[in-house]
């Protein structure tokens, strides 16, 4: 029997596979600021993925650096939201091996389904980001039967009232995404089986970064119910996990 397997490698970015497609989310591999390192074991791994699917054009999501280390060293293909065709064009090769989408499609990369969400960036405080650039995706995956949900970075929107429900649940914790009281909103209206926490401790958090930078993990994990917590994983680096 096939099994969905998730690998943390820091941030947004994870090494998700169904037995036969491997795929990575927002890989930020080499960043001069976090505060762990990819072991050269898992880098190996990162280039035997067949796609890779980013979620927005911020350096912590969309490395340029990992983009062109992936694009020389390895025959994946790019899922990209258009409000990154700008950047991916600086990026030497890069569209030649991508594909360009918006929030409200479906498509297929190998054997793995997805749809595209709408995501809507925050900033301190739950605010909207002034940048805010409403192409930019989350993705709902559907790997064996179930699906993962990966908002990228993004607050509550009207989309996730309409949604149906998922069984993999990624949530980020941060003051410039759901935080405590809106991750917990998302966690009810999706129904998540498994809660994936992310979008922590990967960078240094000086005050500047802190409100990005800061995931609220404990004080989410605290407030969850005890069916949820035993639901809920909070991801060692690099570990892989059976889902």
């Amino acid at each position: 029997m096939k099994q969905n397997t998730v690998q943390w490698l820091g941030n947004d970015g994870f090494l998700l596979s169904d037995g036969e497609t491997t795929i990575l989310t927002d890989p930020d591999l080499f960043n001069a600021e976090r505060i762990w390192q990819v072991s050269d074991e898992t880098l190996s791994h990162c280039l035997s993925a067949d796609f890779v699917c980013y979620t927005h054009a911020h350096e912590d999501h969309f490395s340029t650096q990992t983009a062109q280390w992936l694009l020389s060293n390895s025959r994946c293909r790019f899922v990209i939201p258009k409000s990154c065709q700008a950047k991916a064009e600086q990026i030497e090769g890069m569209c030649e091996r991508a594909v360009f989408v918006q929030p409200g499609q479906h498509g297929k990369i190998g054997t793995i389904e997805y749809e595209t969400v709408r995501a809507v960036h925050g900033h301190k405080q739950g605010t909207v980001y002034s940048g805010v650039d409403l192409r930019d995706c989350g993705y709902v995956f559907l790997m064996n039967g179930k699906r993962f949900y990966q908002p990228g970075d993004t607050l509550l929107i009207e989309e996730h009232v309409e949604m149906a429900p998922v069984d993999v649940l990624f949530v980020s914790p941060t003051e410039h995404n759901t935080h405590v009281e809106h991750s917990l909103q998302l966690i009810e209206w999706l129904s998540p089986k498994t809660i994936v926490c992310q979008h922590f401790g990967t960078y240094e958090e000086p005050p500047v970064n802190f409100f990005w930078a800061h995931g609220y993990v404990k004080e989410l994990l605290d407030a969850l119910s005890q069916q949820q917590k035993e639901n809920c994983i909070i991801p060692v680096p690099e570990e892989m996990y059976v889902i």
